[in-house]
């Protein structure tokens, strides 16, 4: 069951991991080329979402930011493969 678990967890990692690629991917290709992807308008408006909730944006934020920075406890071990 473990097993199970771990792997479940590693895949959502790595799609996790292929989520925020494809976002930073696809802003710089707006940026570079405006108006192609629409995704600098959609990070506009998430930004102007969050600013208009006040305090509860700023909460929000702040949650998002502690759960895509937080490391997982297996990398904050010190590893003895050296």
């Amino acid at each position: 069951m473990e097993q199970v678990i771990t792997r479940v967890s590693n895949m959502a990692k790595s799609v996790t991991q292929l989520s925020v690629t494809l976002i930073v991917t696809f802003l710089m290709v707006d940026i570079l080329f405006p108006g192609s992807t629409g995704m600098a308008a959609n990070v506009g408006a998430v930004a102007s979402s969050l600013s208009e909730k006040g305090l509860a944006g700023l909460v929000a934020l702040g949650l998002f930011y502690v759960v895509y920075t937080k490391a997982p406890a297996s990398a904050a071990s010190p590893s003895s493969d050296y």
